[in-house]
């Protein structure tokens, strides 16, 4: 990627792919798609849906924005890279930055995770401020434009055919009008806006639309196989307060976590994620409908029966600044583009229009983050031969990578869960063994422990854990036993 700057105003940079690309979404996966995509179109629209705000607040669009989110460093190194400024606007909003495996305090995995210095770095604030930032670095590049308000209704789509050697016929269509026959030679040309029913011709399009996306059935009005879908029923759900920090607070800590103990018996976990102005998000989350109260004094409760009270005993004498948040999330989704033998040419979806994670696992913007930086080289690829009918497949296998990073590393903790709906994955006793294995390794020993949460935030593969002095430690390792919180390190 260049350093957020448009191609248009630098004649030293390759050739564009085309003239027009088109992003269905204006969310943070949106947001990182556009920046990719200027670098290789003359110019780029965003159309979202929602009515965006001009301050850092909640918006209908996103109605988990209003809890904590996490942003792990692998999303935070593409997010650095993409936008040269984002950290120090981030900073100035009052995002706090510094290295997680020392300024987390994290119980999981049955025990408390070592604080020791990884060189890694990422930032703690809400998720509207971290979107706001993302969006005013977007829309300042010269070729982007954002239209919001603008919902999209299917895309549309030429069927090259066959005349002869050399030539080729094009017949266009809107995704709805009519099943047609399947034919690798499909091409996505654009997209229409649903208000109007305007279409707007693209060289490119992704969407980006979310869970919720009606991608998959728009391909299948084209006359293509849809992709097939897994789910994980989790029944998760949040309740959120949010409080003011106490004055002259003395902190070693951006994030307090306290999750499950023993599952399956524990099914609650809570957690305090600093808030940019002095705020704390509080936040309980239940698994399988063992949900948290909305009032204060039941939250606390709550709150002080999880396995330690860390998290309670920085609450327990405040008071809520408004009323408690809910959000409920019933299951998580996968659609497999990546299983695909045919798919329309000039088209590539990404985000939650890919896969919804488990929100208690903060893996969604950074798993975004990694599949714009992949289309990214993609898109590189096809300058050499100046072929963007040739993206689709590349990109989804590529992406697959990690998504099966974020997916295998949480749902074998899920499916400790009886209850948990589901099919289990192949070899799902060897991944859970291995799994408890690399927790209780990771609460002794500093050096894997650094290791082990690179994977689990999508700076490395997981494949770097596989060498033989971690299995061979990890072979023989017990969990801590651990009946309360090590004390902090000396602040340096």
């Amino acid at each position: 990627m260049t350093n957020g700057q448009s191609n248009k105003n630098n004649s030293t940079i390759s050739p564009m792919l085309g003239e027009h690309a088109i992003v269905i979404g204006g969310s943070m996966a949106g947001l990182l798609t556009a920046r990719v995509l200027s670098d290789y179109f003359e110019r780029v629209t965003i159309f979202e849906a929602d009515t965006l705000p001009d301050e850092p607040v909640p918006r209908k669009g996103v109605p988990q924005g209003a809890h904590a989110h996490g942003l792990m460093p692998g999303g935070a190194d593409v997010l650095r890279k993409c936008f040269p400024g984002f950290h120090d606007d981030l900073v100035a909003a009052g995002a706090e930055y510094g290295d997680p495996t020392l300024n987390w305090r994290v119980y999981g995995g049955s025990r408390w995770t070592p604080r020791a210095e990884s060189g890694l770095g990422t930032y703690v604030m809400s998720r509207p401020l971290l979107e706001a930032v993302v969006r005013k670095h977007t829309v300042a590049i010269a070729n982007i434009e954002l239209r919001d308000a603008s919902p999209v209704s299917g895309y549309t789509h030429s069927i090259r055919q066959a005349h002869g050697a050399g030539s080729t016929h094009s017949t266009r269509e809107a995704c709805g009008a009519g099943s047609t026959s399947k034919d690798s030679n499909t091409v996505v040309t654009g997209v229409i806006l649903e208000q109007s029913g305007e279409t707007v011709a693209a060289d490119f399009v992704a969407d980006v639309s979310g869970r919720n996306s009606k991608a998959a059935s728009w391909i299948e009005a084209m006359g293509f196989t849809p992709p097939q879908r897994s789910t994980v029923g989790i029944d998760v759900g949040y309740v959120t307060f949010e409080v003011a920090e106490p004055p002259n607070k003395q902190r070693d800590w951006s994030v307090l976590v306290v999750n499950q103990k023993d599952i399956p018996k524990d099914t609650r976990a809570g957690a305090i994620f600093y808030k940019e102005g002095g705020r704390y998000l509080v936040l309980a989350t239940g698994f399988h409908k063992d949900y948290a109260p909305t009032d204060w004094p039941g939250f606390l409760a709550y709150m002080k029966a999880l396995p330690f009270s860390s998290v309670y005993d920085e609450i327990k004498d405040l008071q809520p600044i408004g009323e408690a948040r809910e959000y409920r999330f019933a299951s998580y989704l996968r659609r497999h583009y990546e299983r695909l033998q045919n798919v329309p040419q000039r088209l590539v979806v990404l985000g939650d229009v890919i896969c919804s994670f488990n929100p208690i696992y903060g893996q969604g913007i950074t798993v975004a983050a990694k599949e714009a930086e992949h289309l990214d080289a993609c898109l590189k690829q096809c300058l050499e031969g100046n072929d963007l009918d040739k993206v689709a497949q590349p990109f989804f296998k590529g992406a697959a990578k990690f998504i099966d990073a974020a997916w295998d590393g949480t749902t074998v903790e899920d499916f400790r869960y009886p209850q948990t709906r589901g099919d289990r994955p192949r070899g799902y006793g060897l991944s859970k063994w291995l799994n408890h294995k690399f927790f209780a390794l990771s609460g002794t020993d500093e050096e894997f422990s650094v290791a082990f949460f690179k994977v689990l935030s999508l700076v490395e593969p997981p494949a770097s854990l596989l060498k033989p002095k971690y299995l061979f430690k990890a072979l023989f390792a017990k969990m801590p036993e651990q009946d309360r919180e090590p004390p902090s390190p000396p602040l340096k």
